[in-house]
């Protein structure tokens, strides 16, 4: 035996240290016990059990219970405590069985879904699929091993491994709170460096030649348009004609949805673009201003509906860029920096290019920036070439 302080070597029934004087018995861990199923010290001739209840601001809350006369009778008490079916009086409030990660998610859905956009809810809806193989087991009997091996297996970027971390960490948080688990294992979770990807914009070569190929390439015009409105794909894809307004001569389009800085934004339609915009809004029967039209198997039009990112990605922005010699790295999201690149040249404050755009955060801006002159955003977007 060792003195718990000094390090010097004592008698196995020692009290007190002989060089330093420190007690060494009355506050003895004895042995390990799992986690979460309590502690036992000795405290002078009796025992104490310690456990903890849950944190709050990062610290743990315990609860303590002494007088025990023996060591065997305190572990009957831990015991008694953890139990599921136990009616011990004072029992621990996480006594309750754990649910499955599945279970859990159910649970957390719910209350969460009023919190956050719906993007962003999507967004952890896809992250909490990657943790699949944990969906049916208890998360009690999860580790933080288990939630970092599927985050390790992932084979996409950081960013989505990210997001799963954001989700596990969330779900645990809840399983706290809920009292069903006492330890965050989501501390540790290490998704990777996060690497920048930098897209490169349209050039303006291969914007004429996007221009050249309406009318000969279907949807064609859609990437053009997309290249002067500064839209993500998804919020161009998401206009109606009721987002399509008028005022003091001034033609604009209000969208946009992802950040609190770029929703409901007023874009003006730049003259490049004007005829394209009205030709849209009068010549379909559709909803949307940008719709999807589907034939049947004689080629004749039959409905119209949305059309989704992943159809404009695939099936046109890809063939296109095969038709058209434009590199198959470049995506719909390229025409963002091109309409980027073009409100740098354009005339105009730093301001009202930051509401075109949508950032809170822009290149050229140094706080969060929204335009209510609509005069402005127009006299902006009329100097862009």
């Amino acid at each position: 035996m060792f003195c718990m302080t000094c390090g010097t070597s004592l008698p196995s029934d020692a009290k007190f240290c002989s060089t330093c004087g420190a007690p060494q018995a009355q506050h003895t861990r004895l042995g390990r016990r799992a986690n979460g199923l309590g502690s036992i010290y000795k405290r002078g001739t009796g025992y104490e059990v310690q456990f903890i209840l849950g944190y709050k601001g990062g610290i743990a809350v315990k609860k303590r219970k002494a007088g025990f006369r023996t060591k065997r009778e305190a572990q009957e008490y831990c015991k008694q405590m953890f139990s599921f079916d136990s009616d011990l009086p004072g029992a621990a409030p996480h006594r309750k069985p754990t649910p499955t990660l599945n279970q859990l998610y159910e649970e957390w859905l719910p209350s969460h879904s009023q919190r956050v956009s719906t993007n962003t809810l999507r967004t952890y809806q896809t992250a909490y699929r990657h943790f699949g193989p944990l969906h049916q087991r208890d998360i009690g009997k999860i580790t933080a091993k288990d939630l970092q091996g599927c985050l390790d297996a992932l084979p996409l970027g950081s960013r989505t491994r990210a997001t799963m971390a954001v989700v596990a960490r969330l779900l645990w948080a809840y399983a706290i709170s809920a009292t069903y688990v006492v330890y965050d294992i989501t501390r540790t979770l290490y998704v990777g460096e996060s690497i920048s990807k930098q897209r490169d914009p349209i050039t303006e070569d291969e914007l004429e030649r996007i221009r050249q190929a309406i009318g000969a390439e279907p949807y064609a015009e859609y990437i053009y348009a997309l290249c002067y409105l500064g839209f993500r794909p998804g919020e161009m894809l998401a206009l109606k004609k009721t987002d399509l307004h008028e005022e003091a001569g001034v033609m604009y389009l209000v969208g946009g949805s992802k950040t609190a800085a770029g929703k409901n934004r007023r874009v003006p339609v730049p003259n490049q673009i004007r005829k394209i915009v009205t030709d849209l809004a009068k010549d379909t029967p559709s909803e949307w201003l940008f719709p999807l039209a589907k034939h049947n198997s004689h080629g004749t039009i039959v409905e119209w509906d949305k059309m989704s990112d992943r159809y404009l990605r695939d099936s046109v922005f890809r063939p296109l860029c095969e038709k058209l010699d434009i590199p198959l790295t470049k995506t719909p999201y390229c025409a963002r920096h091109t309409y980027a690149d073009k409100l740098k040249h354009a005339s105009g404050a730093d301001k009202e290019k930051a509401a075109l755009i949508g950032h809170a955060h822009y290149t050229f801006t140094q706080q969060r920036y929204q335009s209510a002159n609509l005069q402005d955003l127009a006299a902006v977007v009329e100097s862009i070439e």
